[in-house]
């Protein structure tokens, strides 16, 4: 906030501050694009039509010109060959004659009419006038009824014939087209100047009724061409108001209505296939906030589930080393000492946010995944006719994963296979890869189940099993892939052994 300077104080200098000019906003037509551009368009159609209508109009009043200039040729033509004659014999009475074959009869009729025609002799007076009124025979012609005050750089015609020997070029003198030729009898000698001049009022009607009829055209194609263009033109825009109304409800008719615009081939379909992919990292996006959400619960659930787990591996392997148990017991307590441990090792996984070190697998492994899904097995009334084709000792590749992927298979084929049918459960190992292949007879499992790409974003009515086998074989470079054929599902696990 400044203050004014006290009365007696010396005013302070201070450097001027240069102030920014303010850009003057664009003002944009009111309304949408669904009113804007048809209104552009209708305009311009408007525009090209007033235009094409001045442009005709300007070329039928050439042509009307040309006509004339035609016309009046033709009749100048005509007195150099009759008048040089008549001159020479001193017939007035004949000359007006010559001229107002062609003009009319000036006396007669009123005067000033659509053409004059005035005949000058060598001495520079009047010889013969279609008009006596204006130019009196043996007078000094008086141009000012023709001559358009500053509208040529001459005195009078008679000094365009000097300047002209034969026929001049037309004059435009105000409302008047002025031809000026010189008469010469047959011998060549100058006998006198012909100067014809032409009213406006001589075309000046026709092209009024030539303008009214391009005029009239011109309407009836605005009629008729503004409301075609102003309809085609919405409907061009249609499917963009009917984008920006998809956008804004953003609900389940939004994804809809964006596919069914991105299948077009122009720029809507273009624009529609983009927000329909924004759309879809923005459900990968809240998916992903969804997954880091579980995963914070899971690693708490872990925190609190690991001290647990911690004690009862500790009293199982105390009571397997000082026990004595029978060999049913010791396989049952083996089994209970394998999957302690795995659920140990992944509560330390999802505490630590990293991968686990996993032990290497065995043939035990699947074993045990044979004797938990006798259960189901008994349930659903189906057999398991398994082949495990595994050197013995360890094998270099992640027991976890692949038993709980593995296992997760194993509960849906059972689930899905029809009663009474057969589940086949092989296991080899080739060129250091190792393949487990699962095959059930059931019904189709749905699209979304069986796409073998990589799990992005949480699974959607059901198959969550399957969705985390995928997820877990990836974590360790695995892979699975699901078909269907002929009744018959599928699964093909393929898991690259470690190296080290």
């Amino acid at each position: 906030m400044s203050t004014l300077p006290a009365a007696g104080d010396e005013p302070v200098a201070t450097a001027p501050r240069t102030a920014t000019p303010a850009v003057p906003a664009r003002r944009a037509l009111p309304g949408g694009l669904l009113l804007r551009l048809p209104l552009i368009a209708a305009t311009l159609v408007v525009l090209a039509a007033l235009l094409m209508a001045a442009g005709l109009g300007l070329l039928t009043r050439q042509y009307l010109i040309e006509d004339v200039d035609a016309g009046a040729f033709q009749a100048v033509a005509a007195w150099n060959k009759s008048l040089p004659t008549l001159i020479q014999q001193d017939n007035v009475w004949g000359a007006y004659e010559a001229l107002t074959s062609v003009t009319g009869d000036q006396v007669a009729s009123p005067p000033h009419s659509a053409s004059l025609a005035v005949i000058v002799g060598a001495n520079g007076l009047v010889f013969a006038s279609s008009d006596p009124t204006l130019f009196p025979t043996a007078r000094v012609p008086m141009w000012q009824p023709l001559w358009s005050p500053g509208s040529l750089r001459v005195n009078s015609p008679l000094s365009v014939a000097s300047a002209h020997p034969g026929l001049s070029p037309p004059i435009q003198s105000g409302n008047w087209r002025i031809y000026v030729s010189a008469l010469r009898a047959e011998s060549g000698s100058g006998v006198g100047t012909l100067v014809y001049a032409v009213s406006d009022a001589l075309y000046r009607q026709r092209l009024r009724s030539m303008t009214w009829w391009i005029v009239a055209i011109t309407l009836l194609a605005m009629a008729v061409l503004v409301p075609i263009v102003w309809v085609l033109t919405r409907r061009m825009l249609a499917p963009l108001a009917q984008l920006q109304h998809a956008m804004a409800r953003n609900d389940d008719a939004t994804r809809r209505i964006s596919a069914e615009l991105a299948t077009r081939s122009d720029e809507v379909g273009r624009l529609a296939a983009a927000f329909a992919q924004l759309l879809e990292q923005v459900d990968h996006a809240r998916q992903a906030e969804k997954l880091a959400a579980v995963g914070a619960l899971a690693a708490a659930t872990a925190h609190e589930i690991n001290n647990p787990l911690g004690g009862m591996l500790n009293a199982l392997r105390t009571a397997k080393r000082f026990g004595q148990f029978d060999d049913t017991t010791r396989q049952t307590l083996d089994l209970l000492d394998r999957g302690l441990e795995q659920l140990r090792n992944t509560a330390q996984a999802l505490l630590a946010q990293t991968r686990p070190d996993q032990r290497d697998l065995t043939a035990q492994d699947f074993a045990d995944l044979i004797e938990i899904l006798q259960p189901c097995q008994r349930e659903r009334g189906v057999r398991l006719r398994s082949r495990i084709n595994l050197p013995p000792g360890p094998v270099a590749a992640a027991a976890g994963p692949l038993r709980q992927a593995t296992l997760n298979i194993l509960l849906n084929a059972c689930r899905a296979a029809l009663p009474g049918s057969v589940i086949d459960f092989d296991v080899d190992l080739t060129d250091d890869v190792l393949h487990v292949q699962v095959r059930n007879r059931g019904a189709r499992p749905p699209a979304a189940v069986l796409d073998a790409s990589a799990p992005t974003h949480w699974p959607e009515g059901g198959g969550l099993g399957l969705w985390e086998s995928r997820r877990l074989l990836g974590d360790v470079g695995g892979t699975l892939l699901l078909t269907h054929a002929d009744g018959l599902t599928t699964a093909i696990i393929n898991m690259p052994l470690r190296h080290p």
